[in-house]
């Protein structure tokens, strides 16, 4: 049994494959980020600098990085930088929990569609 991708309100989910770009449905290996590869740019940034500033709990080097996130909007994700700001503010403010959900609603929107177009782009 085969499971298609398509392209839905701004994250990929099971279904067919009309809206794939190619590169995902020739099953593109972007050289990065499977098993035994070298992490991708974003996901190497991601898991040392990112996870590091929210296992540590500290305000200020959650909202430096979410900060930073906001500064490189990938194109076709509008909500990136408000979903980032918005997670910076309350990390300065202390709100952890709700600068972590901020995460958790950019990769519920935008994890997906990353990984498959633009894995391997400079982060």
């Amino acid at each position: 049994m085969s499971v298609g991708l398509a392209f839905a309100g701004g994250a990929w989910a099971a279904g067919g494959t009309a809206d794939v770009p190619a590169s995902v449905a020739e099953g593109k290996d972007f050289g990065c980020g499977a098993k035994g590869q070298k992490a991708c740019p974003m996901q190497g940034w991601m898991k040392t600098v990112m996870q590091s500033a929210t296992t540590s709990g500290d305000g200020a080097k959650i909202a430096s990085a979410l900060e930073y996130v906001a500064a490189k909007p990938p194109p076709g994700m509008p909500k990136w930088v408000a979903i980032s700001k918005d997670g910076a503010e309350k990390a300065k403010k202390g709100d952890i929990d709700g600068a972590k959900a901020s995460c958790k609603t950019c990769h519920d929107l935008y994890k997906a569609e990353y990984k498959a177009k633009l894995r391997d782009a400079a982060f």
